[in-house]
């Protein structure tokens, strides 16, 4: 595997020589995702960093080491960890995806809401977050004596933490007898697709690949109406009744990779392929991060310059006025 320069604190070199690889900036666990990006490396040549989560997160010297290096990095592992990769890299976290983009497919009714309405909920609601995975989705049940599984107690534990203004999705509970994910590119062609129900029927029948298709077309228009067109996920199943229904859509900046993903010719989605799409993505988030700090930088320029041209603009009205120049002018 190339590596780069050492400096202090196991980082490559804080200036990156002209033309050097992507820094991958991995989280120390063993993940599918995690196996992925090191073969990937492996196999391309590309320098890799280690880091825990708890380091990422607190240790001041990986801090300032990571937002110190100047060349382009990757940050691959949990949605924590890229987080936190991004608060050290000043990379504005994007907003969620949310359900309007699929609205027309998702065969159940799914509203916005607020954790503080679960105090007056009579009936079993599936509630997930707005915001990415401050807690994970998951089944609330107010009813007397209902049985929770350990899943259902540690988001129950989790929400518990969380201020009642948070926002969140109400949605009826359905029930789906598979699910699968669709990784796609920004031009809306699915690149590998998985299934990831552990517990469905073997013999259950596929998502039509025409609800698919057309929930990633609708997709792709709603992001390239707002200029931000970028690589993510669908996750789509198929409901008790037979019909197929969008389950979610993920971004593409700390996705998760099902190991038996597969692309569409049926062979095994390649490690590299996969982290091109992570690159695809990330060096999109950082470029819109880049084009909004330019667009406040000249807003406050523009602004600055109207201040500083105010003194000139009223001795100019009074000058055509014929005030004196004590005259208050209007401003």
């Amino acid at each position: 595997m190339r590596t780069l320069q050492r400096a202090a604190f196991g980082f490559p070199a804080a200036v990156a020589p002209a033309g050097s690889p992507v820094l991958a900036v991995l989280q120390q666990e063993s993940t599918a995702e995690v196996r992925a990006a090191l073969l990937a490396a492996t196999l391309t040549g590309m320098p890799t960093q280690r880091i825990l989560l708890k380091d990422l997160e607190a240790n001041l010297d990986t801090r300032a080491a990571l937002a110190n290096y100047t060349g382009e990095i990757l940050p691959v592992g949990t949605v924590e960890f890229v987080r936190a990769a991004m608060g050290v890299r000043g990379v504005p976290e994007p907003d969620a995806m949310g359900y309007r983009p699929v609205a027309d497919f998702l065969r159940r009714e799914i509203r916005a809401g607020v954790l503080y309405e679960l105090k007056a909920i009579e009936e079993p609601i599936f509630v997930k977050p707005v915001a990415t995975k401050s807690f994970s989705g998951f089944v609330y049940d107010p009813r007397a004596g209902a049985e929770h599984t350990e899943y259902q107690a540690e988001q129950l534990a989790a929400i518990a933490k969380l201020k009642t203004s948070t926002r969140v999705w109400l949605s009826e509970v359905v029930e789906f007898v598979c699910e699968w994910r669709y990784y796609v590119d920004a031009a809306g062609r699915i690149l590998a697709r998985a299934r990831y129900d552990a517990d469905g029927a073997d013999d259950a029948p596929e998502p039509t690949a025409e609800v698919v298709q057309n929930a990633i077309n609708s997709t792709v228009l709603y992001l390239e109406a707002r200029g931000n067109a970028h690589p993510f996920a669908v996750d789509v199943g198929v409901l008790a009744n037979g019909r197929t229904a969008v389950v979610e859509l993920t971004d593409a900046w700390a996705i998760g990779l099902y190991g038996h993903a597969r692309t569409a010719a049926g062979t095994a989605w390649k490690p590299q392929d996969y982290i091109e799409f992570l690159q695809q993505r990330w060096r999109s988030i950082v470029a819109y991060a880049q084009l909004h700090a330019a667009k406040e930088t000249a807003q406050r320029l523009v602004e600055a310059g109207a201040a500083a041209d105010a003194p000139n603009k009223a001795a100019n009205l009074r000058s055509l006025l014929g005030n004196p120049a004590g005259a208050v002018v209007p401003s």
